[in-house]
């Protein structure tokens, strides 16, 4: 059964899962998953034991300590952390025997990373998913960073307006640790009630952190102030000029293949299905295709490959330069 992160608490205030499976690429969404459940366990009386799996592991022995409670405590909360994401075949069929015979008076947390979707299907974790509740911990999307800061602020009993907001997001995103430090520290410097933009400004150190990746979003959104944001955290990050270049590039190819299509009578609903644009990044490409004339796909073009040769020594030039003049050109109506 799935379980949201945020709903954690008004289900604990229900009573206790057998099992909870915590798994995803959000270090602090997982932290805070793990706490909500911990706390509460502990608070009950629950007596704890931890167990990382990593090399040859022994699982026989979470099997004795989950049957084994001590003299005083009545009930055990179990913790079984494999960093891998990878039990292997022992391992597998350990969880598989675990799941389908939970040890009673035990709450069992069992944490694992960001998981590629053929794992989520195999047998082990099918039967972890039937016996307890799932927990998948993702990254807080740009677009829903701003209610995410106000509710952290209003638990500190601060508040901002939307302009205060969003000038945290650009500052804080993708780096959610981080973020929940500098808003500790608002609590810490700044009394309660509202927030000015400008007492934020002196008080939020930049901590935003992004993937290669993000840049093809902002490109097709067209959001030129993210694309700048995003390479210069790459460029103060040492990541590598060609492999941001294939990001764009791969941009530019999608949207000529887009283009192709269109150009040949099919129904962009067709076009995003070939290429494999799902729901969520086709109002991106719709709005890039609007905006994109085909000079300025031409154009970019050329940029691209003049960036490449840069990236090569093959041309003079600064590439961070003109990536950000590509990046604008392409963002920019």
């Amino acid at each position: 059964m799935e379980l949201r992160p945020e709903d954690i608490g008004n289900h604990l205030a229900r009573g206790f899962a057998p099992l909870y499976v915590i798994w995803g690429d959000e270090p602090l969404a997982m932290l805070e998953a793990e706490d909500a459940i911990r706390s509460a366990a502990m608070r009950a009386g629950f007596e704890r034991s931890v167990f990382t799996v990593q090399g040859r592991f022994d699982w026989s022995v979470i099997f004795g300590s989950a049957d084994n409670l001590s003299l005083f405590a009545q009930q055990k909360l179990v913790e079984i952390r494999i960093p891998s994401g990878k039990p292997g075949i022992e391992g597998s069929n350990a969880l598989g025997r675990y799941a389908n015979s939970l040890p009673a008076e035990t709450v069992t947390i069992i944490s694992l990373p960001g998981l590629e979707w053929k794992q989520t299907q195999s047998k082990w974790f099918g039967a972890l998913a039937e016996a307890g509740h799932v927990i998948q911990c993702r990254d807080v999307p740009r677009e829903q960073l701003p209610n995410w800061i106000n509710k952290r602020l209003s638990a500190n009993k601060q508040l901002a307006d939307r302009e205060a907001l969003e000038f945290l997001a650009n500052r804080l995103e993708g780096n959610l640790l981080a973020a929940r430090q500098e808003i500790d520290k608002l609590a810490l410097l700044l009394p309660p009630g509202k927030l000015s933009l400008e007492d934020i400004e002196h008080a939020v150190t930049d901590v935003s952190r992004f993937e290669v990746a993000d840049i093809q979003d902002a490109l097709l959104a067209g959001d030129s102030a993210r694309c700048a944001r995003i390479l210069e955290s790459l460029k103060q990050e040492g990541e590598a000029v060609p492999k941001i270049m294939w990001q764009i590039a791969a941009t530019l190819r999608l949207l000529a293949k887009l283009k192709s299509a269109m150009r040949q009578g099919q129904s962009m609903q067709a076009a995003f299905k070939a290429n494999r644009i799902w729901d969520k990044r086709q109002p991106l490409a719709q709005a890039a295709l609007r905006r994109v004339s085909d000079a300025i796909m031409e154009s970019t073009l050329l940029d691209a490959a003049r960036i490449d040769r840069q990236a090569k020594g093959l041309e003079g030039g600064d590439p961070w330069n003109d990536m950000l003049r590509l990046s604008l050109k392409l963002s920019t109506k």
